[in-house]
C-alpha cells in the first residue's frame, strides 16, 4: 500500500508522440502539410520536426556522452509500461503528463489542421494514459480561438478521464485575445469541469531558441523573451483583463516558467491595480496569485530558497519526464539533496505531492 505522507508526483512530465502520429492520421488529408520529421532543413543535415513553420532539431542540446540514458527516456516517453517501470524503480507514484512536439503544432496558420493535429494528440494521449490511468494523469492540448469546436473537445476529452487542458500561450496572431469577452464560455466549461488550464512554454509567439540555429546571435534576446513570455498573458488577460474575475473559480498552471519570477511579478501587479483608469477589480490582484495561479519547477535554483515569497501552497515540483534536462535517475536524490535541500518534510509534501494532488484530484 502506498504511504500517502511519503509519495512523489511529478506535476510536469511529457509524453513523445510517435513520429508518424500526424503522417498516419492526417497524410491523406493535408498531404505534406502535416507536422513530420524531416532529414535535413536549411542546408543543416540532422532529423527536425518540422510542422510547416517551424523546424526544431531533434537531439540538438543532446550530450554524446548519454547516449544510453537518452535511449531509455525516448523509449519510455513512448511506450507507459516502461516508464511505469521507471517510476516504480524511481518510486514516483504519478505523472502529470504533457505534450511534446504536439505542443509546436499550435503554431500552425491553418486553423482546421491545427485543430485536427490537436485532436489527434488527443486521442494518443488518452490511450497512452489508459496503460495506468490513476498514475498517468492526461493533460489535453486544445487551442480555443474556434470556441464552439473547443467546447465541444473539451466535453469529449473529459468524459475519456482527461484531468486538464493546455490552451497555447496566445492565441494565433490575429486573433482576439483571450481577455475576450467570446472566449469565457470556454473558461466557464473548464472551471466548471474542475480542469486546471496549463499555460506552458513553447505555445506562444516566441519560438523556441532552439529553431534560431540559423542565426545563433539571436538565440540570447529569444531565450530571454520564451521564459519571460507568460507574465504579460497572466498580467494582461487573466488578471486585468477580467478572465480570473468572470470565471473565479478557474485554475491556471504556468509550466516551464520557472517560480522565482513570481514575488517581483507580485509586486508588479500591485502597483497596476494603482494605475489610473483600468476597470477594479472584484479582489485584489495578489488574491488571485494565491487563489488562482500555480506555478511549476523543475530545477530553477531560487524556486526552495524563495518559496514563502512565492507561496508554499501555490507551488509544484515537476521532473520533465522524459526530456534531457529532467533530474532522472535518482530522481529522489536529486530531490533531497539538489532541488529541495533543507526543505522542511511539511512543505516538501506539498511541492511534490500534496499541491498536484489537490488540483487534478489525483488518488492515491
Amino acid at each position: 500500500m502506498t504511504d500517502p505522507t511519503d509519495i512523489v508526483i511529478s506535476a510536469d512530465s511529457h509524453v513523445l508522440e510517435p513520429k508518424d502520429l500526424w503522417t498516419r492520421a492526417l497524410g491523406p488529408k493535408y498531404g505534406e502539410g502535416v507536422p513530420r520529421y524531416i532529414e535535413g532543413y536549411g542546408g543543416d543535415p540532422g532529423l527536425y520536426f518540422f510542422t510547416g513553420r517551424h523546424a526544431l532539431k531533434v537531439g540538438s542540446s543532446r550530450d554524446t556522452d548519454q547516449v544510453e540514458r537518452y535511449q531509455k527516456l525516448e523509449t519510455a516517453g513512448r511506450d507507459p509500461a516502461v516508464r511505469l517501470g521507471i517510476m516504480d524503480v524511481e518510486r514516483v507514484h504519478a505523472e502529470v503528463l504533457n505534450a511534446s512536439w504536439a505542443m509546436l503544432t499550435t503554431s500552425i496558420l491553418d486553423a482546421a489542421l491545427r485543430r485536427d493535429c490537436a485532436r489527434v494528440f488527443n486521442d494518443y494521449l488518452v490511450e497512452y494514459c489508459a496503460a495506468a490511468k490513476k498514475r498517468l494523469i492526461g493533460v489535453a492540448l486544445v487551442p480555443i480561438e474556434d470556441v464552439d469546436w473547443a467546447l465541444l473537445e473539451i466535453e469529449r476529452v473529459a468524459a475519456q478521464g482527461i484531468a486538464g487542458v493546455m490552451v497555447p500561450l496566445r492565441p494565433m496572431e490575429g486573433a482576439k485575445p483571450y481577455r475576450d469577452p467570446r472566449y469565457d464560455r470556454v473558461w466557464a466549461s473548464l472551471a466548471e469541469k474542475h480542469l486546471p488550464v496549463t499555460l506552458h512554454s513553447g505555445t506562444g509567439w516566441v519560438a523556441d531558441p532552439s529553431t534560431h540555429y540559423n542565426d545563433i546571435q539571436t538565440v540570447p534576446r529569444a531565450f530571454i523573451e520564451f521564459f519571460n513570455e507568460a507574465a504579460p498573458v497572466l498580467a494582461e488577460d487573466f488578471i486585468f483583463g477580467g478572465i480570473l474575475d468572470r470565471s473565479p473559480t478557474l485554475q491556471l498552471y504556468l509550466v516551464e516558467f520557472d517560480a522565482s519570477w513570481l514575488p517581483i511579478f507580485r509586486y508588479r501587479a500591485e502597483r497596476i491595480e494603482k494605475y489610473p483608469g483600468l476597470a477594479p477589480l472584484k479582489k485584489p490582484a495578489g488574491r488571485f496569485l494565491a487563489e488562482n495561479v500555480h506555478v511549476g519547477f523543475i530545477n530553477d535554483p531560487l524556486a526552495a530558497k524563495l518559496r514563502a515569497e512565492i507561496g508554499v501552497d501555490r507551488m509544484m515540483w515537476g521532473s520533465d519526464f522524459p526530456h534531457p534536462p529532467c533530474p532522472y535517475p535518482n530522481i529522489r536524490e536529486r530531490l533531497d539533496t539538489e532541488i529541495l535541500a533543507g526543505v522542511p518534510a511539511d512543505e516538501r509534501r506539498k511541492l511534490v505531492a500534496d499541491n498536484v494532488r489537490a488540483l487534478y484530484r489525483i488518488e492515491v
